[in-house]
């Protein structure tokens, strides 16, 4: 692969994958990208646009053996691994790089839509901010900076499921960091329910939980939880910073916080479609996976 392109996205990517629609779009394309393909149909995926490399088995399992197998990667700056049931398209992805090389970030995801399945608050589009600094960042769609990717790729494939990755990687960027952060001036939309994708099937296969595993791994790393994701600063949609160690800050912060939620719990209660999954989540508020 030749390119001048900075930016890099490899999406582990079974048949009914989205990221084809990533593509669509009149802006010229920033990030190339490469689809590690875990399906058996030999003419998939095979356009001008994606490069396909095959590898079965779970998204980390994937991910770890492409990745430590070539090292084509290396000459990016930023690499972005998006679960294949992300929605979005170029035009968001071409921001999302730009935000994050801005900001100058070491792990960062996009914010999640209000239509999306979730499973942390945190992910949420808040409308309020243009990027939150947080301790956690979903397996659902990390990005990396590349050195860090070198610095967390032996972890991906000490789990199947993923679970606690989220919570180790911002975690060894130290505490209270600004290098990990939810980019709120880019939203995508998770658009199948968590938990459903093959991964699962594969750790039930060997009898343990994601939240056992998940459990394991932090303690294999002697990390303890302590509550739930947090914003420890933002930059508001007006450009301001609020750092929530400052008192005056952080009262500022936690309201803009609470407006945004309370508008998408608001808007939730006015779908017409069925509320169990999201009920659900909202009565998990302040939990955390593990």
């Amino acid at each position: 692969m030749v390119s001048s392109n900075r930016f890099l996205v490899i999406v582990r990517a079974g048949d009914r994958s989205l990221h084809p629609e990533w593509l669509r779009g009149t802006e010229a394309m920033q990030w190339d990208l490469v689809v590690s393909y875990f399906g058996d149909d030999p003419n998939r995926f095979r356009t001008e646009s994606e490069t396909r490399i095959d590898d079965k088995g779970t998204k980390w399992q994937g991910l770890h053996a492409l990745l430590t197998r070539t090292d084509f990667w290396r000459r990016y700056d930023y690499i972005w691994l998006p679960d294949d049931d992300l929605s979005t398209d170029k035009q968001a992805i071409n921001r999302f790089f730009t935000e994050i090389s801005e900001l100058r970030l070491s792990l960062a995801q996009p914010a999640l839509s209000w239509r999306s399945h979730f499973s942390h608050p945190v992910t949420i589009r808040h409308p309020s901010f243009r990027a939150r600094w947080t301790n956690f960042v979903e397996i659902m769609a990390p990005c990396f900076e590349r050195s860090f990717l070198e610095a967390c790729l032996p972890t991906f494939s000490e789990t199947l499921s993923g679970w606690g990755l989220d919570w180790l990687w911002p975690h060894r960027l130290g505490p209270e960091t600004r290098r990990s952060a939810v980019i709120d001036a880019v939203e995508v939309t998770h658009t199948r329910a968590v938990g459903s994708g093959p991964s699962y099937a594969r750790l039930a296969e060997s009898g343990i939980t994601a939240r056992e595993e998940g459990k394991a791994l932090l303690l294999k790393h002697d990390f303890k939880l302590a509550g739930p994701p947090k914003v420890v600063a933002s930059i508001d949609d007006r450009g301001n910073v609020l750092d929530a160690s400052a008192p005056d800050d952080a009262a500022a912060l936690h309201a803009l916080l609470a407006r945004d939620w309370t508008a998408f719990i608001a808007q939730r209660q006015q779908l017409s479609t069925p509320q169990v999954v999201w009920q659900t989540q909202v009565k998990r508020y302040g939990e955390t996976k593990t």
